[in-house]
This record gives C-alpha cells, sequence and structure tokens, in this order.
C-alpha cells in the first residue's frame, strides 16, 4: 500500500514539474515575441494614423493640413488586423490622381500590423481639398476607407 502511494506521489510531482515548464516555456516564448514586437515598432517610424481593422468596413480620416503647392506630402498609416483571419491588402481605388497608396503584399496575421504610405501630390490642386480612397482587403466586408482632407497653399 504504501508503493503505490510513493507512485502515486512521483506521479503527480513530476506531472507537476513539466506543467510548470512547460508554462515557464510559453511565458519565455510570449517574452521573446513580446520583445520582437517591441523592437520592430523601434524600427519603424512612428505611424501618423493608426487603421484597426475588423471584420466589417473601417473608416480612417487623415489630415494632411496645410500643404505647399505643388508638393508631395506622406503619411504613414499602421493597418492592424482586428479580425479573426488574416489580412492581405489587396489594392486601392480613388477618383483622384492626386493619392496614392505603398502596399504591403504580405499578409497580416490576427493581432499583427503592417505599416503602408499614403502620399499626397497637391499639384494641379488649391484650396480645400477633401477626397476619399478605397482599400481593397481580402475581406469581402472589410474595405478600409481612408478620407483625406487637406489644405493646399
Amino acid at each position: 500500500m504504501r508503493r503505490r502511494w510513493l507512485i502515486a506521489l512521483a506521479t503527480i510531482i513530476v506531472i507537476a514539474t513539466v506543467a510548470l515548464a512547460l508554462r515557464i516555456a510559453d511565458s519565455e516564448s510570449n517574452n521573446q515575441r513580446r520583445t520582437e514586437i517591441e523592437s520592430c515598432a523601434m524600427r519603424c517610424d512612428d505611424p501618423d494614423i493608426v487603421a484597426e481593422v475588423g471584420d466589417d468596413l473601417c473608416e480612417v480620416l487623415v489630415e494632411f493640413g496645410s500643404v505647399p503647392r505643388s508638393s508631395t506630402t506622406t503619411k504613414t498609416i499602421r493597418v492592424v488586423n482586428k479580425g479573426s483571419t488574416p489580412l492581405v491588402l489587396l489594392d486601392f481605388s480613388t477618383q483622384c490622381r492626386c493619392m496614392w497608396l505603398d502596399l504591403s503584399d504580405k499578409s497580416i496575421d490576427c493581432g499583427d500590423y503592417c505599416d503602408i504610405t499614403l502620399s499626397f501630390d497637391s499639384r494641379g490642386e488649391w484650396g480645400s481639398v477633401g477626397n476619399y480612397m478605397e482599400v481593397i482587403t481580402s475581406r469581402d466586408n472589410a474595405p478600409i476607407v481612408l478620407w483625406i482632407a487637406a489644405e493646399v497653399e
């Protein structure tokens, strides 16, 4: 009887030790991933705007402020995937040739982000400029609409 009790106790100790070791390994893995994300954030420019994309429409206002005539200015937009599946930025459409995007062709995993650059060319524009751009994503019901505002001097 005593032998069975010792075997049971030894089994419980082994299971607890393995569980603790797995928890420590998982914690170290999470810390390593957090460090990778933080170091990437330090390497990347701070974004001007953050677009959190879920499983439906995402609208973002991009204000360029005062822009000199005949110049090109840019804004960095951090696209954060808050949805339930990976996200791919496929293309964009706009009715104004004064705006364009430098899109990344990589997939953005859930909870991850990607920085894109929006450029505004003020040549041919004057006064208050307001327009929009639609970024087509891999999700049918989740486009990103960028509302653009600028004051061309």
